[in-house]
């Protein structure tokens, strides 16, 4: 439908469809983050036919996509408020203007709040609010009687996967892709269960079929590019994530900040800077960064060519930026580290605790520590780090890694026991032989060695 509509408009000629399949049309544009391809089928749709209540109905949530309630609540004004539809709309509108007790009492008038689309249209509603464990109630009445419906399901997932019980919406999302395998939007949705459990491997899988599906995925790029980072795979991951940009659901200024943080990742600085400038001057909201950070992801690169009084303006627009950017200080404590000014070093993670006191931080710290052979220092703070979050990501590698690194071997055997790939007691030996050369090379080295083989 969407070939067809966009050929008839190339051509300039008109093309009939009716309201519904126009009103679904909106919704697939509007999906895909087309929001003017959305509002554009929508006025056409309205021209065919004029106060259709599904397009307006339509193209007021395209409006709410946009947190625009103003314009939405004129539509729904104009519509007859004793329709569900049109109820769970104005709730909506409602719940986003922190109307909530108008919200529910539009919700109890609805006549039959068990029937199967009123279930499935509420669900998506609390969703689109974050209120999963809502959208959940509403669902509850239709679990284990709807198990046919691909809508009820698709919705009932949807709830799981907000709520973040991913193994439920995996499997919802594995019995709609056995209903119908050549959905890219399953597809993606089951991807994205796989990522949030950090498994990288069956989300770029699960990308691939959604993009096999529909080559204009953006989304899936995106996702795709995302879990190839954490793999370690930065040329894949640019090449999806540009592909992601070609598509419009990147800008320009994302990809420099990208190449400029991988060059960073590759101790490539002096080709690094360059991107990050362009980031800076043509900054986009829909960047990975904020502006601070990028000001001083540069900054650290031209202190690692030695372009220390340049460095220096750029540190402080990141700080007048970004007074509360934990990433600022932590970028800056690397500096301290390498230098071994450990005082300010200590002062910049101190600052960027009391703005970030979060797992995420304490790992920064710890990996900062790791790189440049602080290795007491990492303890300490990757303890803190898996004290706060347990399951964080490789945290168990790099712990055993730091206390076979300091030959601690009741606690190297703690966390060695945890990781996927178990150090057997020979290896733990071999890797003790080679540490009682203790120069700094070596060091770094066997570090390197150990977290390789315990991943």
């Amino acid at each position: 439908m969407a070939e067809q509509y966009e050929q008839a408009q190339a051509e300039q000629r008109s093309i009939y469809l009716d309201a519904e399949d126009l009103a679904d049309l909106a919704d697939w544009y509007g999906i895909r983050q087309k929001q003017d391809m959305a509002l554009e089928v929508v006025d056409y749709g309205l021209r065919l036919h004029p106060d259709n209540t599904s397009l307006l109905i339509e193209k007021a949530y395209l409006y709410l996509d946009e947190y625009d309630t103003e314009t939405a609540r004129e539509i729904a004004g104009k519509l007859d408020g004793n329709q569900w539809e049109v109820k769970v709309l104005q709730a909506q509108i409602c719940i986003m203007n922190n109307e909530e007790a108008q919200a529910n009492r539009l919700l109890a008038d609805i006549e039959d709040p068990q029937d199967i689309d009123v279930m499935i249209n509420v669900g998506y509603m609390y969703i689109n609010v974050n209120h999963p464990d809502k959208a959940l109630e509403w669902l509850t009445p239709g679990i284990g009687k709807y198990e046919d419906d691909e809508p009820f399901l698709s919705v009932l997932g949807d709830a799981y996967y907000g709520l973040g019980r991913l193994d439920e919406a995996a499997e919802i999302y594995n019995k709609l892709i056995d209903k119908n395998p050549y959905s890219a939007t399953y597809w993606f949705v089951l991807a994205r269960c796989y990522f949030d459990q950090q498994m990288y491997d069956k989300a770029i899988e699960a990308c691939d079929y959604a993009i096999i599906s529909d080559d204009e995925f953006a989304e899936a790029y995106q996702m795709r590019g995302n879990a190839y980072i954490f793999l370690q795979n930065e040329e894949r991951a640019l090449e999806d994530f540009r592909e992601a940009a070609r598509l419009g659901v990147l800008s320009q200024c994302f990809i420099d900040t990208y190449m400029g943080l991988t060059l960073i990742s590759q101790e490539r600085c002096a080709e690094a800077f360059p991107h990050l400038q362009k980031a800076i001057d043509n900054y986009a909201d829909d960047n990975v960064v904020s502006l601070s950070t990028l000001y001083a992801n540069a900054a650290y690169c031209l202190e690692e060519t030695g372009q220390k009084a340049q460095a220096a303006g750029y540190w402080k627009e990141a700080h007048q930026i970004g007074p509360k950017d934990a990433e600022v200080y932590l970028l800056e404590s690397k500096i301290h580290v390498r230098e071994g000014n450990y005082d300010l070093a200590l002062h910049c993670w101190q600052q960027a605790l009391t703005y970030a006191p979060t797992a995420v931080t304490w790992h920064e710290i710890g990996v900062t520590c790791m790189e440049y052979g602080a290795i007491e220092y990492a303890r300490s703070a990757l303890e803190r780090a898996k004290q706060l979050e347990p399951n964080f990501y490789e945290i168990d590698e790099k712990l055993a890694t730091v206390y076979l690194l300091l030959k601690d071997k009741e606690n190297f055997q703690k966390y060695n026991r945890l990781c996927k790939h178990p150090l057997t007691d020979q290896e733990m030996e071999n890797m003790l032989e080679l540490l009682k050369n203790e120069d700094k090379e070596t060091l770094m080295q066997a570090m390197r060695d150990i977290l390789d083989a315990l991943k």
